[in-house]
């Protein structure tokens, strides 16, 4: 399948066929992660593969336990309301036969430092980080999710579950200074793919 036609068939998928995903596959899919481009090639992410369905569950409940927290608070009806859509966004994950944890740890670079350290000295505030790390771990989650694409899966990417970040955390035993970025789930689509809504080019594009 040629790359425009592989960009031009992912979706957002949230519901997955049971069928196990071959070792090899997620290996594969993994190393066209890794040939992403990285700030200074620091490479700055790791993947952890979930298919144990015992752990997919045990996150899940974190998830809506840390939901129901925060809808016992005094937060609003409005708040409310938007909370009781998100639990099931951010756990249908638990259905898939795998899913991917994507985590990242912090990177300064040597400009970033000189930026800040010059900001300081003039007393100016709202210093604006670019967050290599994030945009580097970004790119290879793309990558991932265009590889997946290309071998017949459907995958999703998840922030909604990161509202338990320091759960899941604790769960998969990620250890500071690594961070949870995203939850991609993955399996063979078990879902219609609907033609994908996006703006004209003219709308987001301006040459100079």
């Amino acid at each position: 399948m040629e790359l425009k036609e592989v960009i031009k068939q992912r979706r957002s998928i949230r519901k997955f066929k049971s069928i196990p995903i071959p070792r090899e596959d997620i290996q594969e899919i993994i190393q066209a992660a890794t040939l992403a481009p990285s700030a200074h090639n620091k490479q700055m992410w790791h993947f952890i593969a979930i298919s144990n369905k015992k752990i997919l569950k045990e996150m899940a409940r974190a998830v809506l336990k840390k939901i129901e927290e925060i809808n016992q608070g005094e937060i609003g009806e409005e708040l409310k309301l938007k909370l009781k859509g998100i639990r099931a966004y951010s756990t249908f994950f638990v259905k898939a036969p795998l899913v991917f944890a994507v985590l990242v740890k912090p990177y300064f670079s040597m400009i970033e430092e000189i930026r800040k350290k010059e900001q300081l000295k003039s007393g100016k505030e709202g210093f604006f980080r670019p967050h290599l790390e994030i945009q580097s771990v970004s790119a290879a989650i793309e990558n991932l999710l265009l590889a997946a694409t290309e071998k017949g899966y459907g995958t999703c990417w998840m922030c909604g579950p990161l509202i338990a970040s320091s759960e899941l955390k604790k769960i998969l035993n990620i250890e500071d200074p690594w961070e949870l970025m995203a939850l991609i789930p993955m399996g063979i689509p078990a879902q219609e793919l609907k033609p994908k809504m996006v703006k004209k080019v003219e709308e987001v594009l301006d040459f100079i």
